[in-house]
């Protein structure tokens, strides 16, 4: 298993178990694929919280929000609809995602 590969597994397992779009059956309940933003960004999210190293989760939010949400389909002119509504599944998830990434990296040290 590759190391992209077992970021993923993880961030699946610990975030989509939980997420409130999921359907009655376990199933992402979103329209497209692309309409998650996890999907979306699977990569560059990763990416980031490797390159962020801090024990305050509000660096990884400022490097989330400078690095993908300034590209995001749904910001415009710097206000993200879906996250004023709550509706970004990133955004909602984001200390999962850091979590799983974070427990990834610990297990591959170890």
């Amino acid at each position: 298993m590759t190391q992209m590969t077992a970021y993923e597994e993880a961030i699946r397992a610990k975030v989509c178990a939980h997420c409130i779009d999921r359907t009655g059956r376990g199933i992402c309940g979103t329209q497209q694929w692309e309409d998650c933003a996890l999907n979306r960004f699977m990569p560059q999210i990763i990416g980031i919280v490797n390159a962020v190293k801090s024990d305050s989760l509000h660096d990884y939010v400022h490097a989330l929000r400078s690095e993908i949400c300034v590209s995001c389909r749904d910001n415009q002119d710097g206000d993200c609809g879906l996250r004023s509504s709550l509706e970004c599944g990133l955004d909602r998830y984001f200390p999962l995602v850091v979590e799983a990434i974070e427990e990834v990296n610990m297990q591959a040290a170890a």
